[in-house]
C-alpha cells in the first residue's frame, strides 16, 4: 500500500501545483504572519508562537514552526516581525520578514491599518536523501539552496464588532533555482477574510469568521469557523476547510497568556482511512508596555 502511494506522489512531481504557504486552523491568532497590516492592530506588544504538525503519523510529513511579534508605536505606526519555518521530506524553507503598518482613524470606533512586508525566503532541498535504485550516481541529485527576496502588502479594518483582512504576503513569483530545467516557483498567494464578534449574553460571545485563500493552479479554498467565547477567556468551536478538513478549535486565556489547540482531520474519504491527523498549537503573550501610548494618540486624534 505504501509503495503504491509513493509511486503516485512520484508521478505527480513531474507536473504539480500546491499551496506553498502553510494553512493555519488558528489563523485568527497568527494573523501577523499573513497580513503585515495587522502589526500594531492590538495596541500592545504581542508575541505569537505556532507549531503545526501535519499528518503526524507519517514520517517526514509537513511540519511548520512560526513566530511573530507585533508592536503598536507612536504616531499611528505599527511594527512587526514574522519568521516561518516549513519542513517536508527533503525540502526546508524559512521565511523571514519585517512588517510596517500605519493606522488611519476612519471614525470614532473604526480603524484602518495599511501594511507592507519586506523580507525573503531561504529555500533548501537535498535530493541526496532520496533512495537510489542504481549504483551509478544520479546527476539530478544536486542540492538546491537559494534566498529569494520579496515584499508583500495588506490592509486590516476593525472595530469592536467586526474585522476585515486583505493581504498578499508575496507580490512576486520567484524561481527557486536558476536551472532552466527546474520550474518550481514561490507563487503569489492572496488572502481575504473577515469576522464578527456577537454578544449573545453578558458572558457568552459568538465569533464566526471566514478566510479565503487563492493561489494559481489551485481552486479557491475557504475556511469557515464558528467559535463561542466564554468571558473572552475560554474559546471553543469548529472550523471547516472546503473539500479538505474539519478542525476542533480551543483557546484558553490566563492573564497575559493565550494557549490554543486545533485538532484537524481530513474530510476526503480516500484520506480519512490513512489516519492523517493534524495537531496545531499556538501560544500568545500580550504585554501592555505601549498600549497607553497608542491610546493617547487615539484620544488626541478624536479631540
Amino acid at each position: 500500500m505504501f509503495k503504491k502511494i509513493s509511486l503516485v506522489f512520484y508521478l505527480m512531481a513531474f507536473l504539480s501545483f500546491g499551496q506553498q504557504e502553510s494553512y493555519y486552523s488558528l489563523y485568527r491568532y497568527t494573523m501577523n504572519v499573513i497580513n503585515p497590516a495587522y502589526a500594531g492592530a492590538e495596541n500592545s506588544n504581542s508575541f505569537s508562537f505556532n507549531s503545526r504538525q501535519q499528518w503526524s503519523s507519517v514520517q517526514d510529513a509537513p511540519s511548520t514552526l512560526a513566530f511573530s511579534y507585533s508592536s503598536a508605536r507612536k504616531n499611528n505606526v505599527g511594527l512587526g516581525i514574522s519568521v516561518v519555518s516549513d519542513k517536508v521530506f527533503v525540502e526546508q524553507q524559512t521565511s523571514a520578514n519585517v512588517d510596517f503598518s500605519y493606522r488611519l482613524q476612519t471614525n470614532e470606533s473604526t480603524q484602518l491599518f495599511l501594511g507592507i512586508k519586506a523580507g525573503g525566503n531561504f529555500y533548501n532541498a537535498d535530493p541526496t536523501k532520496l533512495n537510489s535504485y542504481t549504483f551509478s550516481p544520479d546527476p539530478l541529485k544536486q542540492s538546491i539552496s537559494k534566498f529569494n527576496p520579496n515584499i508583500g502588502v495588506g490592509a486590516f479594518l476593525k472595530n469592536e464588532l467586526f474585522w476585515i483582512s486583505l493581504s498578499l504576503p508575496r507580490l512576486f513569483n520567484v524561481k527557486r533555482d536558476l536551472d532552466i530545467a527546474i520550474t518550481a516557483k514561490d507563487r503569489v498567494h492572496s488572502y481575504l477574510g473577515g469576522g464578527v464578534d456577537l454578544s449573545m449574553t453578558p458572558n457568552l460571545y459568538f465569533k464566526p469568521s471566514l478566510m479565503l485563500r487563492k493561489v494559481k493552479g489551485l481552486p479557491l479554498t475557504t475556511d469557515i469557523s464558528a467559535i463561542f467565547s466564554w468571558q473572552n477567556r475560554l474559546d471553543f468551536g469548529l472550523s471547516y476547510r472546503t473539500s479538505s478538513a474539519l478542525s476542533l478549535l480551543s483557546l484558553v486565556s490566563v492573564g497575559k497568556f493565550k494557549i490554543g489547540y486545533a485538532y484537524e482531520v481530513p474530510t476526503v474519504s480516500s484520506l480519512s482511512q490513512l489516519n492523517l491527523k493534524v495537531h496545531e498549537l499556538v501560544l500568545r503573550i500580550q504585554l501592555d508596555g505601549l498600549k497607553n501610548d497608542a491610546e493617547d494618540d487615539l484620544k488626541l486624534e478624536e479631540e
